[in-house]
């Protein structure tokens, strides 16, 4: 309202007039605050009503099966290992040319692969085993037990796994009760994020048998046959870890002796 001299509000009429614009001004100032402060409380409000309800109409989440998730944090179980290379110089299958400094390497990937499981393998002693010629009586039995008949019992560790290298067998390797035979000319169909080299991966492949595990034919999975896969589930390192507590001799962490408690 324009103030005009002479107007017969320009005195009491016009301050009565402005008193009541300005008690308007103020309830309008109070609502624009309280807008401003209730807008963003409302505001979050909604984003949860809304993510919740989502959350509800969602379908279920699906798990990750390319790549397995096992456990972490396990308490370190340390096993010995005997090798034997074993030599022959009238049969070839079973005379290894492996050096020693190729069993220090296989089992550094050895255990690099066992640490999913929390299990580390503790070489006792690398062995030169001569083998024995099989009995006539084997000559018609499985390839398997021909070859564990030319391996003297006398050379097995009491309380350390046995791993014998040989030339040729058929397949890779095998387990059939101790000991554990890998031939070293082993070959693998390579896969997407497998180890680099065939030995270190039977190798760890026959161990898994030893812990009790079975085959499991996912490419990516240690306990496939003939590929560089080599990861474990938890239900497998469960078990693995079960079985290296029950069957074999541990050594604790904090020493380097056998337990010959058993």
């Amino acid at each position: 309202m324009k103030y005009t001299a002479g107007h017969p509000f320009s005195d009491i009429g016009f301050r009565l007039w402005r008193v009541h614009q300005v008690r308007i001004e103020k309830r309008a100032n109070r609502q624009t605050t309280n807008m401003r402060i209730h807008l963003p409380i409302l505001s979050g409000l909604l984003l949860a009503i809304v993510s919740a309800h989502r959350g509800t109409c969602a379908p279920p989440s699906v798990p990750d099966t390319k790549a397995e998730q096992p456990a972490v944090n396990l308490e370190e179980i340390v096993l010995p290992v005997r090798v034997h290379l074993m030599q022959s110089a009238s049969i070839t299958a079973m005379h290894t040319t492996l050096a020693e400094s190729d069993v220090q390497r296989i089992f550094g990937k050895v255990n690099r692969i066992w640490s999913q499981a929390g299990i580390r393998f503790e070489i006792e002693s690398i062995v030169h085993t001569e083998a024995t010629e099989a009995p006539p009586e084997m000559a018609k039995v499985q390839e398997h037990a021909r070859v564990k008949s030319m391996i003297p019992k006398t050379s097995l560790s009491p309380t350390a796994i046995d791993v014998c290298y040989v030339k040729e067998v058929t397949p890779n390797g095998f387990y059939y009760g101790e000991p554990i035979v890998v031939k070293d000319t082993a070959k693998l169909r390579p896969v997407e994020g497998g180890l680099d080299e065939p030995l270190p991966r039977v190798t760890s492949h026959e161990i898994g048998h030893a812990l009790s595990l079975s085959h499991r034919q996912d490419t990516t999975n240690l306990m496939a046959s003939g590929t560089t896969g080599f990861s474990l589930n938890d239900s497998e390192i469960q078990a693995a870890r079960t079985k290296a507590k029950s069957f074999f001799k541990a050594i604790p962490t904090t020493s380097q002796q056998p337990d010959t408690s058993k």
